[in-house]
Order: structure tokens, then C-alpha cells, then sequence
């Protein structure tokens, strides 16, 4: 019977064993997109290793299927079967010679380095009401009708009004947003506060200091309760039958 044993350990055990020393994970090379796991890798390689390029397409193909169910979050792309062929591409470095439907994009032009994002570098003099009230102040200020220009200033009026009243809790009247026009425009847009219409918004604000103080306040009582529990089921008193 030890024999045996040792006979089946020697010929069965000991080889698998080895096996799994020699492919262990930490020696295997590293994934490209570790979402679709070693065994699609696996088979990028094995679309590789084909010498018919009909049999590569065709296995490429049933491997993209695969891939768009391990990942089914890419279906909510428009284009999502052009980002699958590309994740196919880039788990192959690039090195697939398959009848792809999409132009894919060469090595070089993936590891390419984006170009640096322009910011505008010009001040804001009111940065609470932002950049883009500036922008919409400097189209107000090249209006030539006089309609359409009274028109587009009243609602950035009424939008600063509001913006300051909601964020920063103030209301402001005519005559000083009448001023903020005057320097944001650098003297175009020169008008008096009796000028402006201005239209409140008159929609209940959230309160979330209220809310969260309300939150606390439960978590309070809950931990008390919970606490009043411990100490009443501490020595074995309530039980329920």
C-alpha cells in the first residue's frame, strides 16, 4: 500500500505540482487589461500563433464576443464593438494581422503623448460668478440690436442675482449688479439698476445643514438604543421564546 502511494505521488502529484510551480501567476507575464482575465490573453496569443489569416478573423471574431460578455459595461458605448477590436489590438501589442471592420490605431500611435490642454489665462474679476458669465457678458457687449441685447443682459442679471443668492446667501440689488455688469463688460454694457429686470427664482432651497443635523441627531438616538440593548442583554436577562 506505501508503495503504491509513493508510486502514484511520484508519477501524478509531484509533476502537477511542478507544473503549477512553473506557471504560477507571479512568473507569467503580465496582462495588458487584467478586466478580461489570463485565459483571454491566452487566446490573443493563440490568434497569433495561426498561420491561415481566414482562421485568425474568424477566431478574433468569437473572441470579441467573449470579451463583450466579461464586459458587458462597454455596451453602453455607441461604438462599443470599435473599442473591443481595439482592446483586441492592444492585448496583441499590436501585432494582429486580421480582417478587422475598423481602422485600428498602429503601436506609435497609441503610446503617442496627447498635446497639452490650452487654459484660458486671462482674470476673472468675479470669480463666484465664473468664466462662463464672462463669456456671455463679452457676447452681450458686441450685440448691436438694442432689443436682443436688453434682452440677453436681463437674463444675466437674473442670473447673477440668483447664483449670489443661492451659493453665497445675498441678494443683490439692481443698482450693484448694474456695477458688476459695467466692469465685467470694461464700460460696454453701462446701465442704470432701473434698467434691469431681474426674475427671482423662487424655489425652495435645500437646507443641508438642517438635513445633516437631522442626521445626526438620528445616529445619536441609534447609537444610544443600541448601547441601552447591549447593556440590557449584557447578563443573559431578555430572551425570546
Amino acid at each position: 500500500m506505501v508503495g503504491a502511494f509513493h508510486l502514484v505521488q511520484s508519477q501524478l502529484i509531484l509533476p502537477h505540482m511542478q507544473l503549477m510551480q512553473d506557471d504560477y501567476n507571479t512568473q507569467r507575464s503580465s496582462m495588458v487589461i487584467a478586466e478580461y482575465g489570463r485565459h483571454v490573453h491566452d487566446y490573443v496569443k493563440y490568434i497569433q500563433s495561426l498561420s491561415d489569416r481566414d482562421k485568425r478573423t474568424s477566431t478574433a471574431e468569437a473572441v470579441i464576443q467573449i470579451m463583450a460578455v466579461l464586459n458587458p459595461e462597454v455596451k453602453q458605448q455607441s461604438n462599443y464593438k470599435e473599442t473591443l477590436w481595439e482592446h483586441l489590438y492592444q492585448m496583441a501589442d499590436y501585432d494582429l494581422d486580421v480582417d478587422c471592420p475598423y481602422a485600428m490605431p498602429t503601436r506609435e500611435e497609441r503610446n503617442q503623448k496627447p498635446g497639452s490642454i490650452g487654459y484660458p489665462d486671462s482674470v476673472i474679476k468675479f470669480r463666484f460668478y465664473g468664466r462662463n458669465l464672462q463669456n456671455m457678458v463679452d457676447k452681450a457687449a458686441e450685440m448691436e440690436d438694442p432689443e436682443l441685447r436688453q434682452g440677453l443682459v436681463n437674463l444675466i442679471a437674473s442670473f447673477m442675482y440668483n447664483s449670489c443668492k443661492s451659493w453665497n446667501n445675498e441678494n443683490l440689488s439692481n443698482e450693484t449688479i448694474a456695477e458688476h455688469l459695467k466692469t465685467l463688460s470694461k464700460g460696454k454694457l453701462n446701465l442704470a439698476g432701473d434698467q434691469l429686470v431681474v426674475s427671482q427664482d423662487n424655489s425652495p432651497q435645500k437646507k443641508f445643514f438642517n438635513r445633516n443635523k437631522s442626521n445626526n441627531n438620528n445616529n445619536n438616538n441609534r447609537n444610544k438604543n443600541n448601547k441601552f440593548n447591549r447593556n440590557k442583554g449584557g447578563g443573559g436577562g431578555y430572551r425570546r421564546y
